[in-house]
Protein backbone atom coordinates (compact mmCIF):
# COMPACT_ATOMS: atom_id res chain seq x y z
CA UNK A 1 0.00 0.00 0.00
CA UNK A 2 1.24 3.49 -0.82
CA UNK A 3 1.99 6.06 1.88
CA UNK A 4 -1.17 7.94 0.89
CA UNK A 5 -3.21 4.76 1.13
CA UNK A 6 -1.80 3.98 4.58
CA UNK A 7 -2.61 7.49 5.79
CA UNK A 8 -6.17 7.19 4.57
CA UNK A 9 -6.58 3.73 6.06
CA UNK A 10 -5.14 4.97 9.38
CA UNK A 11 -7.53 7.93 9.38
CA UNK A 12 -10.51 5.62 8.87
CA UNK A 13 -9.22 3.27 11.60
CA UNK A 14 -9.01 6.26 13.97
CA UNK A 15 -12.58 7.31 13.16
CA UNK A 16 -13.78 3.74 13.66
CA UNK A 17 -12.06 3.53 17.03
CA UNK A 18 -13.61 6.79 18.21
CA UNK A 19 -17.07 5.70 17.07
CA UNK A 20 -16.78 2.37 18.84
CA UNK A 21 -15.64 4.04 22.07
CA UNK A 22 -18.74 6.21 22.36
CA UNK A 23 -21.25 5.42 25.08
CA UNK A 24 -24.78 6.80 24.85
CA UNK A 25 -26.95 7.62 27.87
CA UNK A 26 -29.54 10.01 26.50
CA UNK A 27 -33.13 9.32 27.53
CA UNK A 28 -34.81 11.75 25.19
CA UNK A 29 -36.66 14.92 26.05
CA UNK A 30 -34.46 17.39 27.88
CA UNK A 31 -32.18 14.63 29.16
CA UNK A 32 -29.44 14.92 26.47
CA UNK A 33 -26.00 13.39 25.91
CA UNK A 34 -22.76 15.12 24.89
CA UNK A 35 -21.72 11.87 23.11
CA UNK A 36 -24.44 12.57 20.54
CA UNK A 37 -22.64 15.75 19.47
CA UNK A 38 -19.33 13.89 19.24
CA UNK A 39 -21.11 11.33 17.05
CA UNK A 40 -22.34 14.02 14.64
CA UNK A 41 -18.84 15.48 14.36
CA UNK A 42 -17.34 12.05 13.61
CA UNK A 43 -20.00 11.36 10.98
CA UNK A 44 -19.21 14.70 9.33
CA UNK A 45 -15.48 13.90 9.32
CA UNK A 46 -16.28 10.62 7.58
CA UNK A 47 -18.50 12.42 5.05
CA UNK A 48 -15.56 14.73 4.28
CA UNK A 49 -13.24 11.77 3.58
CA UNK A 50 -11.83 12.13 0.01
CA UNK A 51 -13.02 9.84 -2.74
CA UNK A 52 -10.55 7.65 -4.69
CA UNK A 53 -8.97 9.75 -7.43
CA UNK A 54 -9.12 9.08 -11.13
CA UNK A 55 -11.50 9.05 -14.07
CA UNK A 56 -12.59 5.54 -15.11
CA UNK A 57 -13.83 6.88 -18.45
CA UNK A 58 -10.51 8.55 -19.30
CA UNK A 59 -8.52 5.45 -18.35
CA UNK A 60 -10.90 3.23 -20.32
CA UNK A 61 -10.42 5.51 -23.34
CA UNK A 62 -6.65 5.05 -23.04
CA UNK A 63 -7.19 1.28 -22.92
CA UNK A 64 -9.21 1.46 -26.13
CA UNK A 65 -6.47 3.50 -27.81
CA UNK A 66 -3.89 0.85 -26.89
CA UNK A 67 -6.15 -1.90 -28.27
CA UNK A 68 -6.28 -0.03 -31.57
CA UNK A 69 -2.51 0.40 -31.55
CA UNK A 70 -2.08 -3.33 -30.87
CA UNK A 71 -4.20 -4.11 -33.94
CA UNK A 72 -2.09 -1.79 -36.11
CA UNK A 73 1.17 -3.27 -34.81
CA UNK A 74 -0.14 -6.77 -35.44
CA UNK A 75 -1.01 -5.84 -39.02
CA UNK A 76 2.46 -4.36 -39.60
CA UNK A 77 4.04 -7.40 -37.96
CA UNK A 78 2.17 -9.74 -40.30
CA UNK A 79 3.67 -7.94 -43.30
CA UNK A 80 7.20 -8.03 -41.89
CA UNK A 81 6.79 -11.71 -40.93
CA UNK A 82 5.75 -12.47 -44.49
CA UNK A 83 9.00 -10.94 -45.77
CA UNK A 84 11.04 -12.79 -43.16
CA UNK A 85 9.34 -16.10 -44.01
CA UNK A 86 9.60 -15.68 -47.77
CA UNK A 87 13.29 -14.79 -47.59
CA UNK A 88 15.27 -12.05 -49.24
CA UNK A 89 15.89 -11.75 -52.97
CA UNK A 90 18.59 -14.05 -54.35
CA UNK A 91 20.75 -11.03 -55.17
CA UNK A 92 21.19 -10.47 -51.41
CA UNK A 93 24.02 -12.86 -50.67
CA UNK A 94 26.93 -13.06 -48.29
CA UNK A 95 27.37 -10.76 -45.30
CA UNK A 96 24.90 -8.13 -46.51
CA UNK A 97 22.17 -10.73 -46.96
CA UNK A 98 22.89 -12.29 -43.61
CA UNK A 99 22.65 -8.98 -41.78
CA UNK A 100 19.52 -7.95 -43.70
CA UNK A 101 17.96 -11.26 -42.72
CA UNK A 102 18.86 -10.62 -39.07
CA UNK A 103 17.22 -7.20 -39.24
CA UNK A 104 14.07 -8.53 -40.93
CA UNK A 105 13.61 -11.33 -38.42
CA UNK A 106 14.30 -9.03 -35.48
CA UNK A 107 11.88 -6.43 -36.85
CA UNK A 108 9.18 -9.09 -37.23
CA UNK A 109 9.67 -10.20 -33.63
CA UNK A 110 9.76 -6.57 -32.52
CA UNK A 111 6.41 -5.87 -34.18
CA UNK A 112 4.93 -9.02 -32.69
CA UNK A 113 6.15 -8.05 -29.21
CA UNK A 114 4.89 -4.49 -29.72
CA UNK A 115 1.40 -5.78 -30.53
CA UNK A 116 1.52 -8.05 -27.49
CA UNK A 117 2.70 -5.27 -25.17
CA UNK A 118 0.12 -2.79 -26.46
CA UNK A 119 -2.50 -5.48 -25.86
CA UNK A 120 -1.18 -6.04 -22.34
CA UNK A 121 -1.23 -2.29 -21.66
CA UNK A 122 -4.84 -2.17 -22.89
CA UNK A 123 -5.80 -5.00 -20.55
CA UNK A 124 -4.06 -3.45 -17.53
CA UNK A 125 -5.58 -0.04 -18.18
CA UNK A 126 -9.03 -1.61 -18.52
CA UNK A 127 -8.51 -3.37 -15.18
CA UNK A 128 -7.37 -0.08 -13.65
CA UNK A 129 -10.49 1.70 -14.97
CA UNK A 130 -12.65 -1.07 -13.52
CA UNK A 131 -10.80 -0.84 -10.19
CA UNK A 132 -11.22 2.94 -9.98
CA UNK A 133 -14.92 2.62 -10.84
CA UNK A 134 -15.46 -0.08 -8.18
CA UNK A 135 -13.55 1.91 -5.55
CA UNK A 136 -15.53 5.06 -6.25
CA UNK A 137 -18.80 3.09 -6.17
CA UNK A 138 -17.92 1.65 -2.77
CA UNK A 139 -17.05 5.14 -1.58
CA UNK A 140 -20.45 6.33 -2.80
CA UNK A 141 -22.22 3.50 -0.90
CA UNK A 142 -20.30 4.56 2.20
CA UNK A 143 -21.41 8.16 1.84
CA UNK A 144 -25.02 7.02 1.44
CA UNK A 145 -24.81 5.06 4.69
CA UNK A 146 -23.17 8.01 6.47
CA UNK A 147 -25.88 10.40 5.25
CA UNK A 148 -28.47 7.94 6.53
CA UNK A 149 -26.67 7.90 9.88
CA UNK A 150 -26.64 11.69 10.01
CA UNK A 151 -30.32 11.82 9.10
CA UNK A 152 -31.23 9.68 12.11
CA UNK A 153 -30.13 12.47 14.43
CA UNK A 154 -31.83 15.87 14.85
CA UNK A 155 -30.15 18.76 13.08
CA UNK A 156 -27.42 20.86 14.65
CA UNK A 157 -27.23 21.09 18.40
CA UNK A 158 -30.57 19.34 18.75
CA UNK A 159 -28.71 16.05 18.27
CA UNK A 160 -27.78 16.47 21.92
CA UNK A 161 -31.31 15.44 22.87
CA UNK A 162 -31.48 12.19 20.81
CA UNK A 163 -32.19 9.09 22.89
CA UNK A 164 -29.46 6.49 23.31
CA UNK A 165 -31.31 3.98 21.13
CA UNK A 166 -31.42 6.39 18.18
CA UNK A 167 -27.76 7.36 18.64
CA UNK A 168 -26.81 3.68 18.70
CA UNK A 169 -28.57 3.01 15.40
CA UNK A 170 -26.90 6.08 13.88
CA UNK A 171 -23.49 4.87 15.02
CA UNK A 172 -24.08 1.42 13.49
CA UNK A 173 -25.06 3.01 10.18
CA UNK A 174 -21.93 5.19 10.35
CA UNK A 175 -19.75 2.12 11.01
CA UNK A 176 -21.33 0.40 8.00
CA UNK A 177 -20.47 3.48 5.95
CA UNK A 178 -16.87 3.39 7.16
CA UNK A 179 -16.56 -0.22 6.03
CA UNK A 180 -17.53 0.84 2.52
CA UNK A 181 -15.02 3.72 2.60
CA UNK A 182 -12.28 1.33 3.78
CA UNK A 183 -13.20 -1.12 1.02
CA UNK A 184 -12.93 1.71 -1.50
CA UNK A 185 -9.41 2.56 -0.30
CA UNK A 186 -8.36 -1.10 -0.46
CA UNK A 187 -9.73 -1.61 -3.98
CA UNK A 188 -8.17 1.62 -5.27
CA UNK A 189 -4.78 0.76 -3.77
CA UNK A 190 -4.83 -2.78 -5.18
CA UNK A 191 -5.78 -1.53 -8.66
CA UNK A 192 -3.11 1.17 -8.57
CA UNK A 193 -0.39 -1.17 -7.33
CA UNK A 194 -1.12 -3.75 -10.03
CA UNK A 195 -1.19 -1.11 -12.76
CA UNK A 196 2.08 0.39 -11.53
CA UNK A 197 3.80 -3.00 -11.41
CA UNK A 198 2.64 -4.21 -14.81
CA UNK A 199 2.99 -0.91 -16.69
CA UNK A 200 6.45 -0.29 -15.22
CA UNK A 201 7.51 -3.70 -16.50
CA UNK A 202 6.18 -2.86 -19.96
CA UNK A 203 8.09 0.43 -19.88
CA UNK A 204 11.31 -1.40 -19.02
CA UNK A 205 10.76 -3.72 -22.00
CA UNK A 206 10.77 -0.82 -24.48
CA UNK A 207 14.44 -1.47 -25.02
CA UNK A 208 15.80 -0.65 -28.48
CA UNK A 209 15.65 3.12 -27.95
CA UNK A 210 17.87 2.78 -24.85
CA UNK A 211 20.88 2.17 -27.12
CA UNK A 212 21.26 5.87 -27.76
CA UNK A 213 24.40 6.29 -29.82
CA UNK A 214 25.08 8.35 -32.90
CA UNK A 215 27.09 5.40 -34.21
CA UNK A 216 24.12 3.00 -34.24
CA UNK A 217 21.37 2.82 -36.86
CA UNK A 218 17.80 1.93 -35.98
CA UNK A 219 18.39 -1.49 -37.54
CA UNK A 220 21.41 -2.02 -35.27
CA UNK A 221 19.35 -1.10 -32.23
CA UNK A 222 16.54 -3.50 -33.09
CA UNK A 223 18.85 -6.45 -33.74
CA UNK A 224 20.97 -5.94 -30.62
CA UNK A 225 18.00 -5.37 -28.32
CA UNK A 226 16.34 -8.48 -29.77
CA UNK A 227 19.31 -10.81 -29.25
CA UNK A 228 18.48 -13.45 -26.65
CA UNK A 229 20.45 -16.13 -24.86
CA UNK A 230 19.81 -19.68 -26.06
CA UNK A 231 17.65 -22.04 -24.04
CA UNK A 232 14.44 -20.12 -23.40
CA UNK A 233 12.01 -17.50 -24.63
CA UNK A 234 14.04 -14.77 -26.32
CA UNK A 235 11.96 -12.01 -24.70
CA UNK A 236 12.78 -13.33 -21.21
CA UNK A 237 16.49 -13.86 -21.84
CA UNK A 238 17.77 -10.73 -23.54
CA UNK A 239 21.56 -10.69 -23.58
CA UNK A 240 21.63 -6.93 -23.17
CA UNK A 241 19.66 -5.56 -20.24
CA UNK A 242 18.12 -2.10 -20.35
CA UNK A 243 21.07 -0.84 -18.29
CA UNK A 244 23.54 -2.56 -20.65
CA UNK A 245 21.99 -0.82 -23.64
CA UNK A 246 22.21 2.58 -21.99
CA UNK A 247 25.83 2.14 -20.82
CA UNK A 248 26.93 0.67 -24.15
CA UNK A 249 25.52 3.68 -26.01
CA UNK A 250 27.37 6.10 -23.72
CA UNK A 251 30.67 4.25 -23.93
CA UNK A 252 30.38 3.75 -27.67
CA UNK A 253 30.22 7.51 -28.18
CA UNK A 254 33.22 8.04 -25.90
CA UNK A 255 35.59 5.70 -27.75
CA UNK A 256 38.49 7.35 -29.52
CA UNK A 257 38.47 7.27 -33.33
CA UNK A 258 41.02 4.45 -33.35
CA UNK A 259 39.17 2.37 -30.77
CA UNK A 260 35.92 3.03 -32.55
CA UNK A 261 37.34 1.72 -35.84
CA UNK A 262 38.71 -1.38 -34.09
CA UNK A 263 35.40 -2.00 -32.35
CA UNK A 264 33.46 -1.62 -35.61
CA UNK A 265 35.63 -4.35 -37.14
CA UNK A 266 34.79 -6.70 -34.30
CA UNK A 267 31.06 -6.05 -34.71
CA UNK A 268 31.24 -6.42 -38.49
CA UNK A 269 33.06 -9.74 -38.20
CA UNK A 270 30.59 -11.21 -35.69
CA UNK A 271 28.83 -14.33 -36.97
CA UNK A 272 25.49 -13.76 -35.24
CA UNK A 273 23.40 -11.18 -33.41
CA UNK A 274 24.24 -13.03 -30.20
CA UNK A 275 27.98 -12.63 -30.72
CA UNK A 276 27.51 -8.90 -31.42
CA UNK A 277 25.35 -8.55 -28.32
CA UNK A 278 28.04 -10.13 -26.12
CA UNK A 279 30.61 -7.73 -27.56
CA UNK A 280 28.27 -4.86 -26.64
CA UNK A 281 27.80 -6.32 -23.17
CA UNK A 282 31.58 -6.39 -22.68
CA UNK A 283 31.71 -2.72 -23.66
CA UNK A 284 28.83 -1.94 -21.29
CA UNK A 285 30.73 -3.69 -18.48
CA UNK A 286 33.44 -1.02 -18.81
CA UNK A 287 36.33 -3.00 -20.26
CA UNK A 288 39.04 -1.28 -22.36
CA UNK A 289 39.52 -2.16 -26.02
CA UNK A 290 42.50 -4.54 -25.52
CA UNK A 291 40.36 -6.67 -23.17
CA UNK A 292 37.36 -6.56 -25.51
CA UNK A 293 39.56 -7.49 -28.47
CA UNK A 294 40.95 -10.48 -26.59
CA UNK A 295 37.43 -11.50 -25.55
CA UNK A 296 36.23 -11.21 -29.17
CA UNK A 297 39.13 -13.38 -30.38
CA UNK A 298 38.23 -16.11 -27.90
CA UNK A 299 34.49 -16.30 -28.60
CA UNK A 300 34.55 -15.66 -32.36
CA UNK A 301 35.11 -19.32 -33.37
CA UNK A 302 31.82 -20.08 -31.59
CA UNK A 303 29.95 -16.96 -32.69
CA UNK A 304 27.39 -18.93 -34.71
CA UNK A 305 26.74 -21.44 -31.91
CA UNK A 306 24.13 -19.83 -29.62
CA UNK A 307 24.11 -22.76 -27.18
CA UNK A 308 27.89 -22.54 -26.66
CA UNK A 309 27.69 -18.78 -26.15
CA UNK A 310 24.93 -19.12 -23.56
CA UNK A 311 26.57 -21.93 -21.62
CA UNK A 312 29.88 -20.09 -21.40
CA UNK A 313 28.69 -16.48 -21.05
CA UNK A 314 25.20 -16.44 -19.48
CA UNK A 315 24.94 -18.89 -16.57
CA UNK A 316 21.23 -18.38 -15.86
CA UNK A 317 18.42 -18.54 -18.40
CA UNK A 318 14.67 -18.72 -17.83
CA UNK A 319 13.84 -21.94 -19.61
CA UNK A 320 10.56 -22.73 -21.32
CA UNK A 321 9.84 -25.59 -18.91
CA UNK A 322 10.12 -23.33 -15.86
CA UNK A 323 6.95 -24.00 -13.84
CA UNK A 324 7.25 -20.69 -11.93
CA UNK A 325 5.88 -22.51 -8.90
CA UNK A 326 7.25 -21.65 -5.47
CA UNK A 327 9.38 -24.49 -4.17
CA UNK A 328 10.22 -25.87 -7.62
CA UNK A 329 14.02 -26.26 -7.53
CA UNK A 330 14.26 -28.17 -10.82
CA UNK A 331 15.67 -25.17 -12.71
CA UNK A 332 19.29 -25.95 -11.94
CA UNK A 333 22.13 -23.68 -13.06
CA UNK A 334 24.89 -25.80 -14.57
CA UNK A 335 27.99 -25.76 -16.75
CA UNK A 336 29.11 -29.02 -18.38
CA UNK A 337 27.19 -31.01 -15.78
CA UNK A 338 28.51 -29.08 -12.76
CA UNK A 339 26.15 -26.86 -10.80
CA UNK A 340 26.83 -23.24 -9.92
CA UNK A 341 26.47 -24.24 -6.28
CA UNK A 342 28.06 -23.03 -3.06
CA UNK A 343 30.34 -25.24 -0.99
CA UNK A 344 29.98 -24.83 2.77
CA UNK A 345 28.78 -21.57 4.30
CA UNK A 346 29.68 -19.43 1.31
CA UNK A 347 26.26 -18.22 0.16
CA UNK A 348 27.23 -14.52 0.22
CA UNK A 349 30.42 -15.05 -1.73
CA UNK A 350 28.99 -17.58 -4.15
CA UNK A 351 25.84 -15.64 -5.02
CA UNK A 352 28.12 -12.65 -5.68
CA UNK A 353 30.33 -14.74 -7.99
CA UNK A 354 27.34 -16.02 -9.97
CA UNK A 355 25.78 -12.57 -10.37
CA UNK A 356 29.15 -11.17 -11.43
CA UNK A 357 29.26 -13.81 -14.16
CA UNK A 358 25.63 -13.20 -15.14
CA UNK A 359 26.26 -9.49 -15.70
CA UNK A 360 29.83 -9.68 -17.09
CA UNK A 361 30.55 -12.04 -20.03
CA UNK A 362 34.31 -11.44 -19.87
CA UNK A 363 34.37 -12.71 -16.29
CA UNK A 364 31.97 -15.56 -17.16
CA UNK A 365 34.30 -16.73 -19.96
CA UNK A 366 37.25 -16.72 -17.58
CA UNK A 367 35.33 -18.86 -15.08
CA UNK A 368 34.01 -21.36 -17.63
CA UNK A 369 37.16 -21.72 -19.76
CA UNK A 370 40.05 -20.26 -17.80
CA UNK A 371 40.71 -18.10 -20.85
CA UNK A 372 41.21 -21.18 -23.07
CA UNK A 373 37.91 -21.96 -24.84
CA UNK A 374 37.93 -25.29 -26.63
CA UNK A 375 40.85 -26.69 -24.63
CA UNK A 376 39.47 -29.70 -22.68
CA UNK A 377 42.02 -29.19 -19.92
CA UNK A 378 40.48 -25.80 -19.18
CA UNK A 379 37.06 -25.77 -20.87
CA UNK A 380 35.48 -28.60 -18.85
CA UNK A 381 33.20 -29.13 -15.88
CA UNK A 382 36.00 -30.29 -13.59
CA UNK A 383 38.27 -27.33 -14.40
CA UNK A 384 35.33 -24.95 -14.08
CA UNK A 385 34.48 -26.24 -10.61
CA UNK A 386 38.07 -25.85 -9.46
CA UNK A 387 38.10 -22.23 -10.63
CA UNK A 388 34.70 -21.67 -9.05
CA UNK A 389 35.95 -22.69 -5.62
CA UNK A 390 38.87 -20.32 -5.94
CA UNK A 391 36.51 -17.48 -6.83
CA UNK A 392 34.36 -17.88 -3.72
CA UNK A 393 36.49 -15.29 -1.97
CA UNK A 394 34.53 -12.52 -3.76
CA UNK A 395 32.30 -10.88 -1.20
CA UNK A 396 31.25 -7.37 -2.03
CA UNK A 397 28.34 -6.64 -4.38
CA UNK A 398 29.61 -3.08 -4.90
CA UNK A 399 32.95 -4.26 -6.23
CA UNK A 400 32.02 -7.44 -8.07
CA UNK A 401 28.57 -6.65 -9.49
CA UNK A 402 28.17 -2.88 -9.27
CA UNK A 403 31.50 -2.21 -10.98
CA UNK A 404 30.11 -3.76 -14.19
CA UNK A 405 26.48 -2.63 -14.00
CA UNK A 406 27.09 1.07 -13.28
CA UNK A 407 25.67 0.91 -9.76
CA UNK A 408 26.58 1.09 -6.10
CA UNK A 409 24.78 -1.12 -3.58
CA UNK A 410 23.18 0.15 -0.40
CA UNK A 411 22.30 -2.15 2.52
CA UNK A 412 18.73 -1.81 3.83
CA UNK A 413 17.25 -3.73 6.76
CA UNK A 414 13.76 -5.07 6.02
CA UNK A 415 12.77 -6.89 9.18
CA UNK A 416 9.08 -5.86 9.10
CA UNK A 417 6.36 -6.62 6.58
CA UNK A 418 5.92 -2.92 5.85
CA UNK A 419 9.65 -2.44 5.23
CA UNK A 420 9.64 -5.32 2.75
CA UNK A 421 6.56 -3.96 1.00
CA UNK A 422 8.17 -0.54 0.75
CA UNK A 423 11.22 -1.91 -1.11
CA UNK A 424 9.25 -3.94 -3.67
CA UNK A 425 9.04 -1.11 -6.26
CA UNK A 426 12.82 -0.60 -6.02
CA UNK A 427 13.40 -4.35 -6.45
CA UNK A 428 11.20 -4.43 -9.53
CA UNK A 429 12.92 -1.39 -11.04
CA UNK A 430 16.35 -2.89 -10.43
CA UNK A 431 15.73 -6.31 -11.96
CA UNK A 432 13.82 -4.78 -14.88
CA UNK A 433 17.00 -2.79 -15.50
CA UNK A 434 19.20 -5.89 -15.38
CA UNK A 435 20.55 -5.25 -11.87
CA UNK A 436 20.42 -8.28 -9.54
CA UNK A 437 19.31 -7.63 -5.95
CA UNK A 438 21.03 -9.69 -3.19
CA UNK A 439 19.11 -10.24 0.04
CA UNK A 440 19.51 -12.15 3.27
CA UNK A 441 16.82 -14.40 4.75
CA UNK A 442 16.50 -16.47 7.90
CA UNK A 443 14.12 -18.15 10.30
CA UNK A 444 13.93 -16.34 13.64
CA UNK A 445 17.41 -15.89 15.06
CA UNK A 446 18.94 -18.80 13.15
CA UNK A 447 21.95 -18.41 10.87
CA UNK A 448 20.83 -16.77 7.63
CA UNK A 449 21.27 -17.38 3.92
CA UNK A 450 21.87 -15.00 0.98
CA UNK A 451 19.97 -15.29 -2.27
CA UNK A 452 19.44 -12.91 -5.20
CA UNK A 453 16.34 -11.54 -6.91
CA UNK A 454 17.03 -11.72 -10.65
CA UNK A 455 13.61 -11.16 -12.24
CA UNK A 456 9.95 -10.36 -11.68
CA UNK A 457 6.75 -11.11 -13.52
CA UNK A 458 3.07 -10.93 -12.63
CA UNK A 459 3.41 -10.48 -8.88
CA UNK A 460 6.22 -13.05 -8.58
CA UNK A 461 9.95 -12.66 -7.98
CA UNK A 462 12.53 -14.92 -9.61
CA UNK A 463 15.17 -15.98 -7.09
CA UNK A 464 18.65 -17.41 -7.60
CA UNK A 465 19.59 -19.65 -4.69
CA UNK A 466 23.33 -20.44 -4.48
CA UNK A 467 22.37 -24.01 -3.68
CA UNK A 468 22.43 -24.26 -7.47
CA UNK A 469 19.00 -23.39 -8.83
CA UNK A 470 16.47 -20.67 -9.56
CA UNK A 471 12.89 -20.59 -8.30
CA UNK A 472 9.98 -18.19 -7.95
CA UNK A 473 8.19 -16.75 -4.91
CA UNK A 474 5.12 -14.56 -4.78
CA UNK A 475 5.59 -10.95 -3.77
CA UNK A 476 3.02 -11.63 -1.04
CA UNK A 477 5.21 -14.41 0.44
CA UNK A 478 8.26 -12.15 0.21
CA UNK A 479 6.45 -9.41 2.12
CA UNK A 480 4.88 -11.74 4.69
CA UNK A 481 8.13 -13.60 5.36
CA UNK A 482 6.66 -16.92 4.20
CA UNK A 483 8.89 -17.62 1.19
CA UNK A 484 10.07 -20.95 2.59
CA UNK A 485 9.60 -22.56 -0.83
CA UNK A 486 12.81 -20.92 -2.01
CA UNK A 487 14.90 -22.76 0.61
CA UNK A 488 13.03 -25.94 1.59
CA UNK A 489 11.43 -23.97 4.41
CA UNK A 490 14.71 -23.18 6.14
CA UNK A 491 15.01 -19.42 5.48
CA UNK A 492 11.52 -17.98 4.89
CA UNK A 493 11.89 -14.36 6.04
CA UNK A 494 13.90 -11.65 4.21
CA UNK A 495 15.72 -9.49 6.75
CA UNK A 496 18.15 -7.34 4.74
CA UNK A 497 18.58 -6.34 1.14
CA UNK A 498 21.20 -4.67 -1.03
CA UNK A 499 19.55 -2.20 -3.37
CA UNK A 500 21.42 -0.81 -6.36
CA UNK A 501 21.58 2.93 -6.82
CA UNK A 502 22.74 4.49 -10.04
CA UNK A 503 26.16 6.14 -9.96
CA UNK A 504 27.39 8.81 -12.38
CA UNK A 505 28.92 7.44 -15.57
CA UNK A 506 32.65 8.17 -15.86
Amino acid sequence: MTALGRRRKDHLDTLRGKLEELEFHGKGGFDGDESNLVLTRLIQQALDFPAPEGSPDEVAAKAAAYRRAAAVADEVGAGVRAVATAGLPATWIGEAGSKASDVTKAAARNAEQMAEKFGTAARELALLAEGIDTAQSKHGFGLDALRTARGMLPDGGNAFFAPAETAGRARQAALDGLRYLESGVTVAEAAGERAERELDKLTSEARAGRLDSRHMTDADRIVLADAGAWGGDRAENEILSTGDLERAGLRLDRLSAGDRAAYDKLLDAAKSPQERAYLMKALAAGYPMPTITDFARKIHPYGDRPAWLQQHLTPIVTRRDDSRVSGDSSQTVTFDGREWEQEGNTCVAFSTVTMHAQTDPVYALELTTGGHPGDPEHDSGAAFEERLRGAEGEMVADEEIGAHTGTDYELRFVESEQARKDVLPAIRDAVNNGQPVPFGARRGNQFGHQMVVIGQDGGKLQIYNPWGYTTWVSEEDFVNGTMGGATDGRHPTPTDIQLPKQKPQP
